[in-house]
């Protein structure tokens, strides 16, 4: 009977210390996951956060306050909350600087674009192009060329990784083909709201009005009535109007109200940043979310002076159009590095979708044609 009861509190004490032992375990693989370690020296548990770096080539080296801590991509762990300061390095490529801050049972995610010190240009016409759109949604240029044997109106896409010249169907179009009676490379045209159409203005006598598809050759060019086109220009104009209310809408009642103070106002491709001119000429850009999983509230920034601003894909960076210049900056102001100098359009800057490469319009040899050519400047 003693031998039994021994027996059995034998059984349960190795159970509750089983017990006991996953118990101290389970906690203690829960707390290592956020980010707890024991301090050796102070006898303690103290939490840690991780950074994540990732950058655009990768195989970068990554420095924090001045200690290599490895190549991208790259998770940094066991880093005390605090603020620190990180560079990536990678030969060939303008070196990258940041401070950060580091918080508690947090992972911190830093994305990196890197930009090579000389960029390759490579061309993408050689017709010449005398006049352009860009796609609302920025999928796409439409240009025209006049000279003979391509004359017409056509379409660059910006959603392909390769890009190569006119003579190739994959990236690029012939929306419409100039005929004996319409020239439809020296007509204006004008992108619906959704990107979906264009709407040209054949020059003429008694001017004629078409609606395209930009997506493919419109061999029988839907032909439109002038009251037609006023009815379509007005439901366009009134759309962009609702597009924007929408999407302010979306990104509260503080943004809203900067809104009402700016012009020109453009907004990131996911939607939860815009930029705007106010009356002086200043261009502020709003950010709704500093950073992701945030709980700091919406703040907005006074952007460098340049001619023009455009979005680049991942929403973290914009690209800033001077004279003389391109240049990209991160949506926090920090790391304006400069891209391109030289001679090109200002008003045709347009990145890939995959931001690997920057659309530009200029003339690097003027004795074929006085028109400029579309080029590409390849970051990667």
């Amino acid at each position: 009977m003693l031998m039994n009861n021994l027996s059995k509190m034998k059984s349960l004490f190795g159970l509750l210390t089983f017990l006991i032992v996953t118990f101290i375990l389970t906690t203690g693989l829960i707390f290592y996951a956020k980010g707890y370690r024991f301090n050796l020296k102070g006898h303690s548990v103290d939490p840690t956060g991780i950074v994540t770096v990732k950058s655009k080539p990768s195989g970068a080296s990554v420095y924090i306050n001045g200690e290599k801590k490895g190549l991208t991509d790259l998770d940094i762990t066991d880093l005390s909350p605090n603020k620190y300061t990180i560079k990536i390095v990678k030969e060939g490529f303008f070196p990258w600087e940041k401070e950060i801050e580091v918080k508690k049972e947090a992972v911190k995610l830093v994305e990196v674009v890197l930009i090579p010190t000389a960029p390759s240009l490579k061309a993408l016409t050689f017709t010449g192009v005398s006049s352009f759109v860009l796609a609302p949604d920025l999928s796409k240029i439409v240009f025209s060329v006049t000279e003979k044997g391509y004359a017409g109106i056509w379409a660059l896409s910006l959603s392909t990784r390769q890009l190569i010249n006119i003579l190739s169907p994959k990236q690029l179009t012939k929306i419409v083909t100039d005929t004996s009676e319409t020239s439809f490379s020296t007509a204006p045209y004008s992108f619906a709201p959704d990107g979906k159409k264009i709407l040209v203005k054949a020059p003429s006598q008694n001017p004629r009005y078409f609606i395209l598809d930009p997506s493919t050759t419109n061999e029988s060019p839907q032909e439109i009535s002038a009251d037609e086109t006023k009815k379509i220009e007005t439901s366009w104009e009134n759309k962009t109007k609702e597009i924007e209310v929408t999407e302010l809408k979306a990104l509260g009642s503080e943004a809203q109200e900067l809104a009402t103070t700016l012009s020109q106002i453009s907004f990131s491709p996911d939607k939860t940043k815009f930029i705007g001119t106010n009356k002086e000429g200043v261009t502020f850009l709003f950010d709704s979310k500093l950073e992701r999983n945030s709980s700091e509230k919406a703040q907005s920034l006074t952007l460098p002076l340049a001619n023009n601003y455009i979005w680049y894909p991942d929403s973290k960076h914009l690209v800033l159009v001077n004279n003389d210049s391109i240049s990209l900056i991160e949506t926090d102001g920090t790391n304006h590095t400069v891209i391109y100098t030289g001679n090109f359009d200002h008003n045709l800057v347009a990145p890939t979708n995959d931001g690997s490469k920057i659309i530009i319009l200029t003339t690097l040899n003027s004795s074929p044609s006085k028109l400029p050519n579309l080029y590409a400047i390849e970051l990667r």
